[in-house]
């Protein structure tokens, strides 16, 4: 696979949540093609915590890809007026060519892509994000060393991603992915598990929770604290489970470890929320001052319809739902909270920060420069994913407590 494939096949993918493309579509647009020979996914462990700061063009997508220094130093820093993703010269040159060479064709297929606004629209795309999920992510999973496996918990489908030579460090990750609440699956996700499969090296279990609208707030959250009490009842303690989640993926970590709190059940060991949808009522600042600086959640119209779907208007700031108006002067589990400086949601970040640190609760926001919304999962081999990944990795290292388990039946 030619390297720049990989981040093509991954951003589109990422972006295959809100219907936008296919990654052979978006592959096969790439003018680069097939031609270059392989090359192997970069490793994301033991990255320094601040990529370095290299100093690519301040122009649009319509300018030169390479500039010389001199170019550099000499170009305005304003952006040009007739187009609205500005890059700017604080981003490292390789996410600055990532965003010359993909962000055009994101902007087409955006454009050729009807607003879903009904439940048929959106259970439309769900199906055909579907087809074939498991032979479009088998060459990425083989790249990454990992396996990803079918099976039941809590009555509840799960995958199990793990690496292929994995050794149990006594902590295990919960993963709920995104989509805008309305679409994808743990299969068509696998993605973003494998990265943090190869980030940690740790064991982690996707949760395939039914999307809107078969798929509520109630019950979605119920299934992911099903496979919480499964975990628990195989021997695993509370302290050594970690929860990840990406957009909505991360609303539904959030909200449902509230729910779980009040239930009564024990507290994980620790929360990371990756671009996290936290407002579902959309009240927060930059989701109009970052309306246009977003190329992933600019269809205001699509997001409300979807969001609908998942939890009526009445409901948008019940804490299981927007769980920024949760009570977080009760116990919850120390937070890392991931966003970029170019997302639409970055105030949900902001403000989920701030209810916690305010209530005496113990959170970290960690902002990048110039990143789109879950840029994690498709900034393939830039030094902002690998930084991202890194601080990931040590957050889990001081916060989850590895433990010898064994299960009930055994003891």
């Amino acid at each position: 696979m030619h390297p720049y494939s990989s981040r093509v096949s991954g951003l589109v993918i990422a972006l295959t949540v809100l219907g936008w493309t296919s990654w052979s579509t978006a592959a096969a647009a790439d003018p680069q093609g097939d031609a270059a020979p392989p090359q192997q996914p970069m490793p994301l462990q033991n990255q320094p915590r601040n990529p370095p700061q290299s100093q690519p063009p301040n122009q649009s997508l319509k300018q030169p890809q390479n500039p010389t220094p001199q170019q550099t130093q000499n170009q305005s820093p304003e952006p040009n007026p007739d187009q609205p993703y500005y890059l700017p010269p604080s981003i490292s040159l390789q996410a600055h060519d990532f965003y010359a060479r993909m962000l055009p064709i994101v902007v087409r297929q955006q454009a050729a892509r009807p607003i879903a606004r009904t439940a048929a629209d959106f259970e439309a795309r769900q199906r055909a994000l579907q087809v074939g999920v498991e032979e479009k992510n088998a060459p990425f999973l083989k790249q990454m060393n990992v396996s990803a496996t079918d099976m039941r918990m809590g009555d509840v489908g799960v995958v199990e991603i793990k690496p292929l030579q994995y050794q149990d460090d006594g902590t295990i990750l919960i993963h709920v992915h995104g989509g805008g609440f309305v679409q994808d699956s743990a299969r068509s996700a696998v993605r973003g598990a494998a990265l943090m499969v190869q980030a940690s090296g740790k064991r982690i279990i996707s949760v395939d929770y039914t999307v809107a609208p078969r798929g509520r707030w109630p019950l979605v959250t119920d299934q992911l604290i099903a496979i919480y009490k499964a975990l628990l009842a195989q021997g695993h303690p509370a302290r050594s489970i970690g929860m990840f989640g990406d957009s909505a993926g991360g609303n539904i970590v959030a909200a449902g470890v509230l729910k779980l709190r009040d239930e009564g059940l024990e507290l994980p060991g620790a929360l990371v929320l990756m671009s996290p949808a936290t407002d579902l009522g959309m009240g927060g600042d930059t989701f109009v001052t970052l309306r246009d600086a977003d190329p992933v959640l600019n269809r205001t119209e699509e997001l409300r319809a979807g969001i609908a779907l998942y939890a009526d208007p009445a409901y948008w700031k019940n804490p299981y739902v927007s769980p920024v108006y949760g009570d977080f002067s009760k116990p919850y589990p120390p937070v890392l909270i991931q966003a970029g400086t170019k997302e639409r949601v970055l105030s949900d970040s902001v403000r989920l920060y701030q209810a916690i640190k305010t209530a005496g609760g113990d959170a970290e926001l960690d902002i990048y420069e110039g990143m789109t919304h879950v840029f994690q999962a498709y900034m393939m081999d830039t030094p902002e994913q690998k930084a991202a990944y890194a601080e990931i990795r040590r957050f889990w290292q001081r916060r989850l407590m590895p433990a010898k388990h064994e299960s009930p039946a055994s003891q």
